[in-house]
């Protein structure tokens, strides 16, 4: 009977040891998995936004036209890549500039600092654009309904958005509360809650592997009014970027 106990009280150490050291890991690795970042294309471009502590770097596409719009990529995107396709399929000023950690930009990624710092790129492009909307990619539709709350887009455009990013963690991760472990909670839906009167146009991929549809759905629901556009597309999570429909979309 004693031996059994110390056996049961044996095993039952090791997997709480085991679980403690895979949490660790999995905390310790978040910020590479949520945020692997990108490199640059193409060398640093006119754009600077000051900020408290240096200098933001980006580029600008057709500068001179009268309406502009500003960028919130994915989490392994490089905007600098992606700039020729953005630059085909709107006419408005595109205001390109990485998270920081990405494309050579300073500082490392946080949510709180994305969002900070996308607040001054809109306060920066209103300076010289009467008319601002605001462009989400993935996890940057976190960042943009965020942003879009402070400073009121005259439109608002989500690819493959979500609720809560916590939320998608749990879903890839086979249903494990890897959730506690986050530090940035990219809440989309509590932000999305407070978005009344911003036409907003989805993209949701018919296929996608890495956003599941309910957490789209939720996020969606959660608007004060529809979308004036839900447009599904026969895609998967990237290659919606290339799609005709998401072209044909960012020229409206």
């Amino acid at each position: 009977m004693k031996r059994t106990v110390r056996w049961l009280l044996l095993l039952s150490a090791f997997l709480v040891l085991t679980i403690g050291v895979a949490a660790a890991s999995l905390y310790a690795m978040q910020d590479t998995l949520l945020y692997p970042g990108a490199r640059a294309t193409m060398p640093p471009g006119a754009l600077k936004v000051e900020r408290p502590d240096g200098v933001m770097r980006g580029w600008v596409l057709h500068p001179g036209a009268e309406d502009a719009l500003v960028v919130f990529g994915g989490n392994g995107m490089s905007l600098s890549g992606y700039a020729p396709t953005l630059e085909a399929c709107s006419k408005r000023a595109i205001y390109l500039m990485p998270y920081r950690g990405y494309e050579g930009q300073m500082g490392r990624p946080r949510e709180r600092e994305f969002v900070a710092d996308g607040i001054a790129l809109v306060d920066e492009v209103r300076k010289t654009h009467a008319h601002v909307g605001i462009l989400g990619i993935s996890i940057g539709t976190g960042v943009a309904t965020q942003v879009a709350i402070a400073r009121k887009p005259d439109k608002l455009w989500l690819v493959t958005p979500y609720d809560k990013m916590t939320r998608v963690a749990d879903d890839n991760m086979g249903g494990l509360p890897v959730s506690w472990l986050m530090h940035d909670p990219l809440d989309s839906e509590a932000a999305a809650r407070q978005l009344k009167g911003v036409p907003v146009i989805v993209l949701q991929a018919n296929h996608d592997e890495v956003i599941p549809a309910d957490r789209t759905e939720a996020l969606i629901h959660a608007l004060p009014q529809p979308p004036v556009e839900w447009i599904h597309v026969d895609a998967s999570h990237n290659t919606i970027l290339s799609a005709a429909e998401m072209c044909s979309a960012l020229g409206k």
